[in-house]
């Protein structure tokens, strides 16, 4: 059974209750295809054409008549030939054959095609043999693809809420689609607080950290489609965040901060988010990532993101990024991480309460078989850590101990990306 510390809320339950308080974004476009990569689907595409859209051949060679078989001695007429976009026209007679090329469309009365490989032709292929060894193993309906045997006429190809990836894309082209209805954009209004932030480019101050955290989000939110303004840094100050969120919220749909959502004195944006609108959620039983707030200012959503690195891309990639693809219409099947479960090849020992993620790496061990390896350091503010990984190591709030050989969940990050 899990143990959740007090007064925390586990991501699972965050974002059950996110999803079912943010609404879907009811705008739709019209986009071309070659625009459509990462959107999220809208409708339903149903196909209008069967694929493939006549019975066609799976492989070069010659079609003929199976029934041809049973009696057929010597030399056989090639009498024409049935190419990709050119078939041939008429009826194929008994006991003649017509060349035929990969793709090319079944001539009428052909039901089975051999391959080039198993037929003896002159030079210019308007006789062929076929031995008879060749005849007793071929099979009716052979090397041929059947209408519709890819796709059927009115069966839905892609459904309203894919994430849509370039074969699904090819698919749609394949249907003779131009265009797709896609969700609009999401515009999300992006900023960082704290005084000691210095902007990548300029002096850095003395005890000042340049914001690396504002190139994080805006990474994150255009990899997802996102249309993003950047807002750059703001200064704690309660009465600049107040002016800064109210104009923002009247503009965008979003708007994601990184930083002042502990509870410091000069973490303000909690304070600011409940004079303007209200909070909804914002401790969570995670690590890294645990003051992250989820609010709204009249009819824009307000995530406030941990202010150290790590924390602010584990954040993002599991609860955010997730959140914003449900706005944009997105399958809830489309919005969850890839668990691969894969063997520790490290030790770990820690308190319970907090689901945590372990920055790791796949290797491979001696008997070739992957494994997970963890970074050095647990830091949230080791931003290097996340260069160095390419995945997450969950581990469950129940869970505090990890030893090697113990089956782990990896999260690929190409997978939460």
């Amino acid at each position: 059974m899990q143990t959740i510390k007090p007064g925390l809320t586990t991501l699972s339950d965050a974002l059950d209750i996110a999803f079912a308080e943010v609404g879907i974004v009811q705008d739709v476009e019209q986009r071309p295809l070659d625009d459509c990569f990462g959107a999220v689907l809208r409708r339903d595409v149903i196909a209008k054409v069967a694929v493939p859209s006549v019975d066609n051949s799976a492989m070069d060679g010659y079609a003929l008549r199976f029934a041809d078989f049973a009696n057929m001695t010597g030399a056989i007429d090639v009498i024409g030939s049935s190419m990709a976009g050119h078939p041939f026209e008429g009826t194929l007679p008994k006991g003649k054959a017509i060349r035929i090329a990969t793709g090319a469309a079944i001539p009428n009365g052909a039901d089975c095609v051999i391959i080039q490989e198993n037929v003896s032709a002159n030079a210019d292929e308007t006789i062929i043999e076929i031995r008879d060894d060749v005849i007793a193993r071929t099979q009716l309906a052979q090397n041929i693809r059947r209408s519709g045997e890819d796709i059927k006429q009115g069966t839905v190809v892609l459904s309203s809420g894919r994430v849509l990836r370039p074969q699904d894309i090819a698919i749609a082209a394949g249907q003779g689609l131009g265009t797709l209805a896609v969700a609009r954009p999401l515009s999300v209004a992006v900023f960082s607080t704290g005084d000691e932030l210095a902007k990548p480019g300029d002096p850095l101050p003395p005890g000042g950290i340049y914001d690396s955290n504002r190139f994080a989000m805006i990474g994150m939110l255009r990899n997802i489609g996102c249309k993003v303004t950047d807002l750059g840094l703001l200064t704690d100050d309660f009465d600049v965040l107040r002016d800064a969120l109210d104009s923002a919220a009247k503009t965008h749909d979003v708007i994601m901060t990184s930083g002042g959502v502990s509870v410091g004195r000069a973490d303000l944006l909690k304070p600011v988010v409940d004079q303007l609108g209200e909070i909804h959620a914002w401790k969570l039983a995670i690590k890294p990532g645990k003051p992250l707030m989820r609010g709204k200012i009249g009819d824009c959503l307000v995530l406030g993101l941990p202010g150290n690195p790590v924390s602010v891309l584990v954040a993002g990639l599991l609860f955010a990024m997730p959140l914003l693809r449900h706005m944009m219409g997105a399958d809830r099947s489309q919005t969850v991480p890839v668990r691969m479960p894969v063997r520790a090849g490290f030790d770990f020992k820690r308190g319970t309460g907090r689901r945590e993620w372990l920055r790791a790496r796949l290797v491979q061990n001696e008997d070739g078989a992957f494994e997970a390896i963890a970074f050095s350091s647990t830091s949230s503010g080791m931003l290097s850590s996340m260069v160095w990984a390419d995945g997450l190591i969950e581990i469950p709030e129940d869970c505090g101990q990890v030893v090697v050989g113990d089956e782990v969940f990896y999260l690929p990050l190409r997978g939460l990306q």
